[in-house]
């Protein structure tokens, strides 16, 4: 199972089961598409995009606890040659496709 759990997600100190399931549904479709963004502008080779949209995932990773993404983001930020690569840019595909699942697993829909 993926590493991501509500015990260290730091929004669930702060909101309930319920209000915690609310954000995430919410908050779902907004990164699966910002990480299509990201990977999008990696394929296409637009660093400079792919550098301003990795920061702006920072915080929602932090915020929720993504600590497998932190790094490979980091990368992304600090624009290194290894974050240009297609393994990275396949690392980086697997990872956050794993995170996602497991958030969308801590969202069961409404009764």
């Amino acid at each position: 199972m993926p590493t991501t759990q509500t015990s260290t997600m730091p929004l669930s100190n702060k909101l309930s089961q319920q209000q915690l399931s609310l954000f995430l549904r919410k908050a779902l479709p907004e990164l699966t598409k910002d990480y299509a963004a990201l990977d999008a502008h990696l394929q296409d080779q637009q660093w400079a995009k792919a550098v301003q949209q990795a920061h702006k995932l920072l915080s929602t990773i932090k915020l929720l606890g993504l600590d497998t993404l932190l790094p490979l983001l980091l990368q992304i930020q600090e624009d290194t040659p290894e974050s240009r690569t297609d393994t990275f840019r396949q690392t980086l595909h697997n990872t956050s496709q794993q995170q996602l699942t497991a958030l969308a697993a801590l969202a069961p829909p409404p009764r």
